[in-house]
């Protein structure tokens, strides 16, 4: 009896100790020789430095070898490495179990996770490395608009053989990321209703109904937020008046190059029933309260502490919302002119 208890025991800790093991993801480096330092930065979406680094991994290289033990979230993470001069760089492609790291011809090689293979087979399949070099270049030559266009064609292909497959979700979520709600439609339904619980298609799940949320005609997104002055700001205070909603950030170039026509709209349109409310997406206060002192913005400052920039599908910024008396969103991406002709058209 008591052996049969003692074996019960054993086997339940067994269980339970392999049961948090699968849970994590662990990342094992076999390198050549060397110490140094390897930062394994998050999946998610982060708004400042410090974020970032509560959300990564870190861990000293030993003669080579260095170990990290992460959650075991679907999702793809840069990972870098420095030993000494030498920096090198690898996206890993995390799940549950044990990824093995070897370097191959000189770049980093990554082992033992079947997401992780599947990832960089499909990277290799879509040409990225040649792509990732134009994806941001205006002006292509023939020869460059073929590898982008071949790299677009062959990515909507792959859903016919990859339907049920995170990390290619995870390639259409890097390029569609801002899509209009058709685009987005479509990528949701080329991909299994069995993965759309996962965080790519969840993600483009979430901005598509967002847009929806803050399509034109439709009411605007109540929020309280507080202000430079530490007061507590709701927009349901700006009903009966044309509200413009400014989404900024003092590091913004192009946001502060915008403040100065916002604020002879202002001026002009104020006495006629215009308000204005600024919301910084800063993550640094005091840097915000710093540029809200530069630009002496004669209207209510607020900042945003509670994701409203997400509720509003705000994919960059400036970013500007125009707001009817009775609080429906009559326009949006107002700027420079536009923005000028727009109040002419409500006021004059």
């Amino acid at each position: 009896m008591k052996f049969s208890k003692l074996f019960a025991f054993m086997a339940l800790v067994t269980l339970f100790s392999c049961s948090n093991v699968t849970d994590k993801c662990i990342i094992k480096g076999q390198l050549s020789g060397g110490d140094g330092d390897v930062v394994v930065y998050p999946y998610q979406e982060v708004k400042s430095k410090e974020e970032s680094d509560s959300l990564s991994y870190n861990a000293k290289i030993v003669d080579g070898k260095f170990e990290i033990e992460m959650d075991g979230a679907l999702a793809s993470r840069p990972m870098h490495i420095r030993m000494g001069d030498v920096f090198k760089s690898y996206t890993v492609f995390s799940e549950p179990g044990v990824i093995t790291i070897t370097e191959k011809d000189g770049e980093l090689v990554g082992k033992g996770s079947a997401l992780n293979d599947e990832y960089h087979q499909l990277l290799g399949q879509l040409n990225f490395k040649a792509y990732e070099k134009l994806k941001y270049t205006h002006e292509l030559t023939a020869e460059q608009k073929e590898i982008v266009d071949t790299y677009n064609s062959t990515l909507w292909s792959l859903t016919k053989e990859y339907s049920a497959s995170v990390p290619l979700s995870r390639l259409f979520y890097e390029k569609y990321w801002a899509a209009d709600i058709e685009t987005f439609n479509k990528i949701i339904n080329s991909f299994s209703k069995d993965i759309h619980d996962s965080y790519y298609i969840n993600k483009m799940i979430s901005r598509r109904d967002n847009q929806q949320r803050v399509a034109i005609g439709n009411s605007a997104p109540i929020f309280n937020l507080p202000s430079d002055k530490g007061e507590n700001i709701s927009i349901e205070a700006y009903k009966g008046k044309y509200l413009l909603i400014d989404f900024w950030a003092s590091w913004c170039g192009p946001c502060r190059a915008e403040i100065p026509n916002v604020k002879n709209v202002y001026k002009e349109y104020q006495e006629k029933g215009l308000e204005v409310l600024s919301v910084s997406t800063d993550a640094d206060e005091k840097a915000w309260l710093k540029a809200v002192e530069q630009e002496e913005m004669p209207w209510i400052q607020v900042r945003d502490t509670k994701s409203v920039s997400a509720s509003y599908n705000i994919t960059y910024i400036p970013m500007i919302y125009l707001i009817d008396p009775n609080g429906k969103i009559i326009d949006k991406g107002l700027h420079g002119e536009i923005l000028r002709n727009k109040m002419k058209e409500i006021f004059n």
